[in-house]
């Protein structure tokens, strides 16, 4: 069991699984709970609005979005993590993913017909030589 400081409030914890001190932890439960029942009203919202109906920091927010704990019925806009653009899922916008993508050099397709054709193992000239 190791000892690790809270992300959120800086107090020295047991590590779990949560990543929070429990303190935090619970104060996180309220929070969802508050997200949960605006979203089930509103349906729809920015990060900034359901911080300002709410009460509840971005960092938890975004916290909540990236593990999937919000619901499927409610679509929340928060900003691209390059440009700011607002999307509703992942961490890039469209334009943002495919300026990565083809920043990534380009696939070799000649290594793997050349490995096959040297993979291959004789058994039948190791039992001739004895």
């Amino acid at each position: 069991m190791a000892l690790k400081y809270c992300p959120d409030c800086g107090k020295l914890y047991v590590e779990n699984a949560v990543g929070l001190c429990p303190a935090c932890y619970a104060e996180q439960e309220q929070d969802e709970l508050k997200v949960a029942d605006y979203l089930r009203e509103v349906k729809r919202a920015s990060l900034e609005e359901i911080h300002q109906a709410t009460g509840v920091r971005h960092k938890v927010i975004l916290r909540m979005l990236r593990a999937g704990r919000i619901f499927a019925g409610a679509e929340v806009s928060y900003p691209c993590e390059t440009c700011g653009e607002p999307i509703t899922q992942g961490r890039l916008c469209a334009k943002c993913s495919r300026n990565f993508l083809e920043q990534l050099p380009p696939a070799r397709k000649e290594a793997p017909e050349a490995s096959q054709e040297r993979s291959r193992m004789y058994t039948k000239d190791i039992f001739k030589r004895e």
